[in-house]
């Protein structure tokens, strides 16, 4: 295993954009992501599925810009972790995997 495999790394792979992931995956992404409150995760899902802004999302949830950057981080990290471990469930389901 070399860093850029490890869950805690800076690298940047796809990064998520505003407006264009579904309701269901966002609630399934945040259920499993290490951001708790519900302001914050209002505020990324108006950005996330919504496609406000950063700062109108914010605004909406009373929410520190500087905050919600992290807690877009800790999000973006929680779904490329996500994206890794999709090709072991393919696999184990006996599904060739094309990714």
């Amino acid at each position: 295993m070399n860093s850029s495999d490890l869950y805690l790394s800076k690298k940047h792979g796809h990064t998520l954009s505003p407006g264009e992931m579904s309701e269901s995956q966002f609630w399934l992404l945040a259920e499993i992501s290490p951001v708790h409150s519900e302001k914050v995760l209002n505020a990324l899902r108006d950005f996330l599925v919504l496609g406000y802004t950063r700062r109108e999302a914010c605004e909406r949830h009373a929410v520190s810009q500087g905050y919600f950057s992290g807690a877009l981080g800790r999000i973006q990290r929680t779904h490329q972790a996500v994206n890794r471990l999709v090709p072991f469930y393919i696999s184990e389901a006996g599904i060739p995997y094309t990714g």
